[in-house]
């Protein structure tokens, strides 16, 4: 999958405190609120999309951020 750079520097310019506040409250189909890891950042309709794993048992999950 190719890198979304527009999308990249966008996540990068959020403070790094508001960034771990958004990677740390994903909502997993099995855990619930969890830890997103091993993230791409992506952007659909505008929005950043964070897609990767539940820190707890890896399923795919995605956060957006609008």
């Amino acid at each position: 999958m190719p890198i979304d750079e527009l999308a990249r520097k966008r996540w990068l310019s959020i403070p790094a405190d508001i960034r771990k506040e958004l990677e740390e409250n994903v909502f997993c189909g099995n855990c619930f609120v969890t830890t997103i890891v091993d993230y791409q950042v992506d952007s659909e309709d505008g929005n950043l999309v964070l897609k990767g794993k539940c820190k707890s048992c890896n399923r795919d999950v995605a956060r957006v951020i609008d």
